[in-house]
């Protein structure tokens, strides 16, 4: 036999062995892949159709996957796999891949399915220690349910998520999000979550980069609209409607910690707001006792730490309805910013934690400049706070939007400036205020709201301080007692009352 035919021969047979070796090494990989996945999924109820390995490539693909854990679920079209360290595996158990890409997947989070306990069996049994260097999920959806109900459930559109050095592990596949990440892009289309039987909120386009979220077109909506939403309710309750055009997250952090949610973040802007806000004062009250706003954020069950909020041209109307035969009463706030400092429960048993601040400058009735500076202490327990604010001329024409309707009462003349400074707690406030006033007179109306009540008219008028000009008098060390059974803002209507009925009289 020649050199030249052996030289062949040889590289043949070497091929063809080197083939047979590779090929029974694609085997054995596939089905240690296999016996994994199948081991995994006696835990994670793992499904498939299909499953492809390549050593040469160090790929692999799955077709029409699904898996279940602890009420978290999830199926999709396709998952691959790239850049796999197949040696690894094969000596260490360890799955690290470089990338991983998963094609229209659909995630349902049940919330009432508690997780086991990291003592469990399942989890004792889950050896796998998985890293993927690069994640991105495609065109998915994600809903979270309670019992299948659609009460306070959420659906979600995605178009890309990216995550970064995602790790799943024994000590990580029971927690409230069963892996460990690094960093991640989240980029999507629309979200709805019912927030009550009455009310859903919904969002626009939404994008999530290294810190850095964008939300786009958030609303709350009513189901119902304003005569049937009386129907649905039990007794007086606000409904909302409520549109912003952009939230914006300068740096956001979250993490779950103890089974709860923590939020942080350094600035929070909220651009072009606008809040319609309808309450029917003929439905039976509420005896409930209501919470102050220092209260309501010391007991939430989300841990926040919100250092800077700005609202930026915000348009805030609330409507009231007293009588069946007239128009519900206006007030309205337009071109409204807001600065707010230091929101948090977060850390309340420190020594230096801060102050909660607000500061606002607004339009009211679309003609009195207004500025309100409000201080509260989270960390208080008596809900200490101290309010103040000015507001310069509002003539009787916008006073009468909500006084004719609401109150059956008209008012003549106009209040030239009016400031005042309260401080107090849960209970009591006390203050001072002063109000000046130029020919102010009022009208009490009969039951039609539209004739004067001449002899009711006359009396209040004659016991009213009349002068054409009133002097810039401070009433002081005024005392007003909250009533527990109404909001904080009811509390602030009081103040300001007890100022003005006594500078009026």
């Amino acid at each position: 036999m020649k050199k030249k035919t052996k030289i062949f021969l040889y590289t043949i047979t070497g091929i063809i062995l080197l083939s047979l070796i590779l090929f029974g090494l694609n085997n054995f990989a596939e089905e240690k892949l296999k016996k994994g996945i199948q081991d995994t999924s006696s835990q994670i109820n793992l499904k498939y159709e299909e499953l492809e390995v390549n050593l040469l490539s160090r790929e692999a693909a799955l077709e029409s996957l699904s898996f279940s854990l602890n009420g978290k679920s999830f199926k999709a079209e396709k998952l691959s796999l790239k850049n796999i360290k197949i040696f690894k595996y094969l000596t260490d158990n360890d799955l690290e891949i470089g990338e991983l890409t998963l094609e229209s997947p659909s995630f349902i989070f049940n919330k009432n399915k508690k997780s086991k306990s990291s003592g469990d069996s399942s989890s004792s049994r889950f050896k796998e220690n998985i890293l993927v260097k690069n994640l991105q999920i495609k065109n998915g959806d994600l809903a979270m349910v309670e019992n299948d109900s659609a009460a306070n459930s959420l659906y979600a559109k995605f178009s890309y998520l990216e995550i970064l050095d995602f790790q799943l592990d024994s000590s990580s596949v029971n927690n409230k999000i069963p892996f460990d990440f690094k960093d991640y892009v989240f980029k999507g289309d629309s979200l709805f979550y019912k927030l009550d039987p009455r009310h859903n909120i919904s969002l626009g386009a939404f994008n999530i980069e290294e810190g850095h979220a964008v939300l786009n077109d958030f609303r709350i909506n009513p189901v119902y609209g304003k005569q049937e939403f009386q129907q649905h309710i039990p007794h007086e309750l606000d409904r909302f409607e409520l549109t912003i055009e952009e939230v914006n997250f300068s740096n956001l952090k979250w993490k779950f910690a103890n089974d709860s949610l923590s939020i942080e973040n350094p600035l929070t802007q909220i651009k072009n707001a606008n809040l319609k806000v309808y309450r029917d004062k003929l439905q039976p009250d509420d005896t409930r006792r209501k919470k102050m706003y220092s209260e309501m954020i010391r007991q939430l069950p989300v841990k926040l730490k919100l250092d800077t909020i700005r609202l930026t041209n915000t348009y805030i109307r609330y409507e009231e309805l007293m009588n069946s035969d007239r128009s519900p009463g206006v007030v309205d706030f337009s071109t409204l910013s807001a600065s707010i400092y230091n929101l948090s429960n977060k850390n309340m048993q420190a020594e230096d934690f801060k102050s909660t601040e607000v500061d606002v400058k607004t339009m009211f009735m679309q003609e009195a400049h207004l500025k309100v500076n409000w201080e509260f202490n989270i960390q208080n327990k008596n809900d200490r706070f101290n309010i103040s604010g000015n507001m310069d001329r509002i003539s009787e024409e916008a006073m009468n939007r909500f006084m004719k309707p609401a109150m059956n009462v008209l008012a003549k003349g106009s209040i030239e400036d009016m400031s005042f400074n309260y401080s107090g707690n849960h209970t009591e406030a006390i203050g001072d205020m002063s109000l000046v006033y130029k020919d102010f007179k009022v009208e009490v109306l009969r039951e039609d709201g539209e004739r004067k009540n001449k002899f009711l008219s006359a009396l209040a008028n004659l016991i009213m301080n009349n002068d054409a000009i009133s002097e810039d008098v401070r009433q002081k060390q005024l005392e007003v007692t909250r009533d527990k059974t109404r909001s904080f803002w009811n509390y602030l209507w009081k103040m300001i009352r007890a100022g003005a009925l006594k500078s009026f009289f």
